[in-house]
């Protein structure tokens, strides 16, 4: 049996063991997957301790991404360019990282018909979830707008990726085609203070699922937004490219995407 966790603070609401338990089950592979509460302090022990327990990979998620980058011995391209690893595995008694939130922002956006290929997209955040999902978005030829509260910490992100496309601070002349919210807060906000004249044409995505991202859905179908996606497939996506790096076998991700927590 592989052992595999999810490590992050809080925890107690991740559905990352219903999600790969299910993925082995279709597979036929016996995995034990846990649930491993953290603080900043004893995060790195953790991952120490579940590494010479014996597991296989560990997902981290908030707020440890970025402190999960900086301990591990070596990061993939895509996690550099982040800042942000997502996915642990040991190599040749080395800690690997990646980060497979991007791609399966992407994954899922072609899943729900989503256009964003060549589109001008809006990204509200400027923090780590942004930093992971803005390279594979800029690959894809996007116009990519940022909002965050911060102006700096946004134009120090733009600074950083811009010579992999087309990316800068949103003025009132950019008209997304796509929004999509980072944001744990304050979203809805940001909707209401840009767009006073409505979403009409705009598809808007949340990265959070389920409750979390209630009110900023809510309040962009107020608004006339086309369509309005929650995070739930991107959660799904993601965990099924961390599931194939460990065991090597790609899942089959429809089944739990029908099987969503929480309709908004």
């Amino acid at each position: 049996m592989k052992y595999c966790a999810v490590i992050g603070n809080p925890i107690a609401h991740s559905q990352s063991p219903k999600i790969h338990q299910s993925f082995a089950k279709s597979l036929s592979l016996s995995l034990q997957y846990d649930k491993i509460l953290a603080t900043s302090d004893t995060f790195a022990e953790e991952v120490n301790d579940f590494f010479e327990q014996g597991g296989s990979g560990l997902n981290v998620t908030l707020p440890f991404k970025q402190q999960a980058y900086e301990l591990a011995d070596k990061v993939t391209e895509r996690a550099e360019l982040a800042q942000s690893v997502n996915t642990l595995w040991m190599e040749q008694g080395r800690l690997i990282g990646d980060t497979t939130d991007g791609e399966g922002l992407i994954n899922d956006l072609k899943r729900i018909d989503f256009p964003f290929r060549n589109c001008q997209v809006l990204v509200l955040g400027a923090g780590g979830a942004c930093r992971s999902i803005l390279p594979p978005l800029l690959e894809n030829q996007c116009s990519i707008a940022l909002i965050n509260r911060t102006k700096a910490n946004a134009d120090k992100l733009i600074t950083r990726l811009k010579t992999l496309g087309e990316l800068h601070y949103f003025s009132e002349s950019f008209q997304p085609n796509l929004i999509i919210n980072t944001l744990s807060e304050s979203g809805a906000n940001y909707l209401q203070q840009f767009f006073p004249q409505g979403l009409k044409g705009c598809d808007v995505y949340d990265i959070s699922y389920g409750e979390r991202a209630q009110a900023f859905l809510q309040q962009a179908k107020k608004m006339q937004a086309k369509d309005t996606r929650d995070g739930w497939g991107m959660l799904v996506e993601q965990a099924a490219l961390s599931f194939k790096q460990w065991h090597g076998q790609l899942p089959d991700t429809e089944p739990l995407e029908a099987e969503h927590p929480q309709e908004i």
